[in-house]
């Protein structure tokens, strides 16, 4: 059963505003909140070049050199990793105080990739909330900016990806591409409780105004209201513009709909807004 809310903690710098977002769901989503940090194994043995001049012995001694230092990265990583658990811990607990919401709230600390742990806690996750790559913390850089494309794929989870500091949404913007996945987006049922108590846009760029208006009709009949525009020009450039005009605070989307060769040769709308966008995503596959 999909009940739990994933705050992935890999960051000094978005760990609050995570938190904050995770505080915001779970009280909506009346769901338990885990914290996780996942070890991302590197190895400098699996990657060393020992095909040179070396000798049988010298090879064998940078060999040791090399396990040394993987061993010494390991436990700084482990040190790091649990060091952003314990300040995640102290936010939620303060936000609670705040907020004076009592929430479930769980951490741990996974010695495989974010991927593999995700995967492996799909089963009994309802939302994953990440944050943007940093260039702050050398030890977990490219972690959550590499990894982030191959975990929207992968994932049939939403995903939350936080994008500078957080704010309560007063008003969201649904992105609505008049396909059969925007379609089955607006149809999960999963998410509308995080729309209570929001205003909302529902955007279309380009597309048919008879499909904007069937949108808007199943989801009047779902209780959830919302205001259609209908814009034409390039895609992320419109949205973002309704963004900045409409004072958005967040935008639901689908992610990845074209088939990978299309991504491939066209590019992707979901990779661009991931990039181009001033506020925070939620993702629907």
């Amino acid at each position: 059963m999909k009940e739990q809310i994933i705050a992935c903690i890999n960051d000094t710098k978005s760990t609050r505003p995570i938190c904050q977002w995770a505080v915001w769901a779970a009280t909506r989503l009346v769901a338990p909140i885990k914290l996780l940090h996942a070890l991302e194994k590197t190895s400098s043995v699996a990657s060393a070049d020992l095909s040179g001049s070396l000798g049988i012995g010298g090879q064998e001694e940078l060999l040791v050199e090399l396990m040394k230092l993987d061993k010494q990265h390991d436990q700084e990583a482990q040190a790091q990793g649990e060091y952003l658990l314990h300040h995640a811990t102290e936010i939620m607990a303060s936000l609670q105080r705040e907020k004076e919401a009592l929430l479930t709230v769980s951490f741990c600390q996974q010695p495989s990739s974010l991927l593999d742990t995700l995967v492996e806690l799909e089963a009994k996750t309802q939302l994953v909330i990440m944050g943007e790559k940093s260039n702050q913390d050398t030890v977990f850089q490219g972690l959550l900016g590499d990894h982030l494309n191959s975990v929207i794929r992968t994932l049939h989870t939403p995903v939350l990806i936080s994008k500078g500091e957080f704010k309560e949404p007063e008003k969201i913007m649904i992105a609505y591409d008049g396909s059969d996945t925007g379609w089955r987006m607006l149809e999960d049922r999963s998410i509308r409780p995080l729309l209570k108590g929001s205003a909302c846009d529902l955007v279309m760029v380009g597309g048919e105004h008879h499909k904007l208006y069937k949108a808007q009709t199943m989801l009047h009949t779902s209780g959830i209201h919302v205001s259609t525009h209908r814009l034409s020009g390039e895609i992320e450039s419109m949205l973002n513009k309704h963004i900045a005009q409409h004072n958005i605070d967040l935008v639901i989307m689908g992610a990845y709909g074209h088939s990978h060769l299309r991504q491939f040769l066209l590019g992707s709308h979901t990779s661009r807004m991931l990039s181009q966008s001033p506020v925070s995503l939620l993702l629907l596959r």
